[in-house]
């Protein structure tokens, strides 16, 4: 597994994390934590797919 599948897996995964977030805190009718972990997902998939574009540009991907 190369460094960069490493970052995606790990990118990957705190996306996730982040929208198990979401649904556990709409579970506990938690409205500031569920938009807390939404937009903390937003951030991390938008770097996802930043890091996928700057890859693509340098020939690396």
């Amino acid at each position: 597994m190369t460094k960069y599948q490493k970052q995606s897996l790990l990118i990957a995964i705190l996306g996730v994390a982040c929208f198990v977030g979401v649904g556990i805190s709409v579970g506990e009718r938690n409205a500031l934590l569920s938009a807390i972990f939404l937009v903390a997902a937003i951030f991390v998939i938008g770097f996802g797919f930043m890091l996928k574009s700057k890859r693509r540009k340098d020939g690396t991907l």
